[in-house]
């Protein structure tokens, strides 16, 4: 997919399945624990590529 036309509410549905599942494995012991780290990380992607990279340099 583009990065002109990322769906914003695709990325948070993905964000939202994500975090449910990183909830699920804290509450059931040994439910994919050797996931979470790989976890952590889509999640982090996700809220970078919903937030943006930072601030954007002006045009002169």
């Amino acid at each position: 997919m583009s990065k002109k036309k990322e769906d914003i509410g695709k990325l948070y549905h993905k964000l939202h399945q994500l975090q449910k599942r990183m909830t699920r494995m804290e509450e059931n012991a040994g439910h994919s624990d050797e996931k979470q780290q790989i976890r952590q990380t889509r999640i982090n992607e996700l809220l970078t590529a919903i937030k943006g990279s930072g601030r954007k340099k002006k045009r002169a």
